[in-house]
């Protein structure tokens, strides 16, 4: 009833780790703050073989990584989680909200002093990238974990606000815009996830590389999941993160497995369709080149790790 009566002027804590930290910056500056660390049914895991893994929004990424189900038939998911940020943050941080986190760029997320200092960009109102000179849109970065590993594995979230739910696949919850990265409105929040079970012969992967082992945010990071039947590559769903202003699926380079008889040149195929396919923007001091190098890289050994996983 606060999200609905104030819309823009509240705000969602859950674990707390993001949004302080632009309340500190006066990123955002919202005047209410509604905490949902105690509304119990938002939290835990549960798993059914033929229902699948359901996932309250506020179960901890600390809590995912740790799960037996998810380990075991959920991989890519379990190995997202496991590498967010470091340990006191995967303790207190959740999963909603690290799938409904905001892009962010330098030049935005810095302190209020600090962006007093020159013209607002796009993501503050003003008329100006400063990533992108010229550009009419806003170029800010997502770069959350889970989001790729959820992607690949086709879950669906289940988003409630001013008395009504609605159950959407993961990518539309994205809007690919730099200016707000989510497509929730004001009232809005996620309250639970749900992934369908992998079938047999299934596998999956996620790998990342950032510039410090802990705390940073991926350079780039790739998820595979595909599943073998009578040999061939009967599924196969691939997405990234920090290569674009939400996280991407490449079809292109599932077009090259799909159906196919999985060989190593296949797989060296698709990461070159994936690379192909991504034009991202340099950013946090990384070149576009580089980031195109990992796309290929991390492509094909999370595809690697989840084609030996199947077999």
């Amino acid at each position: 009833s606060i999200l609905s009566e104030k819309k823009e002027g509240a705000a969602i804590c859950a674990g707390g780790t993001d949004i302080l930290v632009k309340m500190k910056q006066r990123v955002v500056t919202p005047k209410y703050l509604v905490n949902l660390k105690h509304v119990g049914d938002m939290r835990g895991l549960e798993f059914d073989e033929k229902k699948g893994l359901k996932i309250g929004a506020l179960a901890t990424l600390e809590e995912l990584s740790n799960s037996l189900p998810v380990k075991e038939r959920f991989s890519a998911l379990s190995q997202a989680a496991g590498r967010a940020a470091s340990p006191q943050i995967r303790n207190m941080g959740t999963i909603g909200g690290n799938i409904c986190i905001d892009s962010m760029c330098w030049h935005y997320n810095q302190s209020h002093q600090w962006r007093k200092s020159r013209p607002p960009c796009l993501k503050r109102g003003g008329d100006v990238c400063y990533v992108a000179k010229g550009s009419k849109n806003c170029c800010a970065l997502f770069q959350a974990d889970t989001p790729p590993a959820l992607i690949s594995l086709g879950a669906q979230v289940k988003v409630v606000g001013s008395g009504k739910e609605r159950v959407i696949g993961i990518e539309e919850l994205y809007s690919q815009k730099g200016e707000g990265a989510n497509t929730l409105g004001p009232a809005e929040f996620v309250k639970e996830l749900l992934i369908p079970t992998p079938p047999k012969g299934s596998g999956g992967a996620y790998l990342r590389l950032s510039q410090r082992e802990a705390i940073d945010f991926p350079i780039v990071g790739a998820a595979s999941q595909l599943s073998l039947a009578d040999g061939k590559c009967k599924d196969v769903r691939i997405a990234l993160t920090a290569v674009a202003s939400g996280p991407v699926r490449v079809k292109e380079a599932e077009a090259v497995l799909s159906g196919n008889s999985i060989t190593d040149s296949l797989v060296e195929k698709a990461s070159e369709a994936a690379q192909e396919k991504i034009r991202p923007m340099p950013h946090m001091g990384v070149s576009a080149w580089y980031k195109r190098k990992l796309i290929r890289v991390l492509v094909k050994r999370s595809l690697q790790q989840a084609w030996k996983m199947a077999k």
